[in-house]
Parts: structure tokens; C-alpha cells; sequence
């Protein structure tokens, strides 16, 4: 039975579902390893010194934190980890995903599931944009193991840029996150 996030994607092709849905983490988080929390610039975590936007040259000083380098290209290559940030018409990212080391990508959508697909055009969409900025670092040395879940495929910038959310929070949403947050915490 295809899922309802399918109709969204229409150069999808194959993929495997790799997780059940979650609001855990995000795209953003999961691109890195980070399976712990959300990685937003409102009313999550966000690494220190960074500004709060949705600028590519923002996120990708982000990455740069993690040991990430801007490459060329998503071409598989031995022991480096690749993520590709996909970009809005506007300059800001949307979504972010990883190569795994078999050279097949890997996504966190949205809140649904972590989901292995062939390539970064898979998810290429007005929504999520277009796979356009490539990183890499020296691959961790723990790599997440692929669980299969009974889901697949039937076949098988401007300093503060506007972002589409319809795949992510409402900013609105985000901000009363952050409030209720804070005052749980004072």
C-alpha cells in the first residue's frame, strides 16, 4: 500500500522503508548521525555562534562543525560519508540527506520515516527543492545499521530566506515550541 507521502515525490522510483515515523530528529539531525534530538534554528538545537536561518551558507557552517567539507559531487567514494542539501528556488535548504556507504541515500521526511532511496533527484519536489549543495567528511567509524521495515517501493542566499514548511513545522508552531519550552525550563 503506498504511503501518503509517495504522491509528493515523482521521481521517487525505489525505495525501502528504514525506520517507523518519529518527531525525534529531522533531516537536518539524522544528515549527521544525530538520532537524538532535532537540529532547527528556532526552538531546537542549534550549534552555537550560527545565526538563525534558513541561508545555505548558514547550514552549511553548520556542517562545516561537524567536519564536513563542500565537494563536488555525490559520487560514492571510498571511506568518505557524503550529505547533499537540497535547495528552495528562493536559496534556502529544505531537506538534507546522506550516502550510505553502499552509494544508495538515505532521508528523514519530515516527521514520517527514514527511507533509502537511489539517488538525490528521488526526492526531488517543489517542496523539498533540488539536491544541489554536496559535503563530505572521513566516514565515522560507526555507520548505523539499514533495518529493514516492511515498507518499499512497488517498483523496487540571502543572510534570512524564506523556507517552505509544509514538510516541516509551521514556524509559528516552532515558536510556541520554543515558548512552551522555555517556560517549562524557568
Amino acid at each position: 500500500m503506498p504511503k501518503e507521502w509517495e504522491k509528493e515525490f515523482p521521481n521517487l522510483g525505489n525505495w525501502i522503508c528504514s525506520s517507523k515515523s518519529t518527531t525525534d530528529y529531522n533531516c537536518v539531525a539524522f544528515a549527521v548521525g544525530d538520532e537524538t534530538r532535532r537540529w532547527e534554528p528556532y526552538g531546537y538545537y542549534w550549534p552555537d555562534g550560527l545565526s538563525q536561518d534558513y541561508g545555505t551558507d548558514t547550514l552549511i557552517k553548520a556542517y562545516k562543525k561537524e567536519g564536513f567539507e563542500l565537494c563536488k559531487d555525490g559520487t560514492l567514494v571510498k571511506d568518505r560519508e557524503k550529505i547533499v542539501i537540497y535547495v528552495n528556488n528562493r536559496g534556502g535548504w529544505e531537506h538534507v540527506a546522506r550516502q550510505e556507504p553502499d552509494g544508495r541515500w538515505k532521508s528523514k521526511l519530515g516527521d514520517a520515516e527514514d527511507i533509502i532511496h537511489e539517488n538525490p533527484e528521488s526526492l526531488t519536489c517543489a517542496d523539498y527543492g533540488t539536491p544541489r549543495i554536496y559535503m563530505e567528511r572521513a566516514r565515522q567509524q560507526k555507520e548505523a545499521e539499514v533495518t529493514t521495515i516492511s515498507a518499499s517501493s512497488e517498483k523496487v542566499s540571502p543572510p534570512t530566506v524564506a523556507s517552505n514548511p509544509k514538510h516541516r513545522e509551521d514556524f509559528m508552531r516552532l515558536q510556541g515550541a520554543a515558548a512552551r519550552k522555555q517556560k517549562r525550563d524557568d
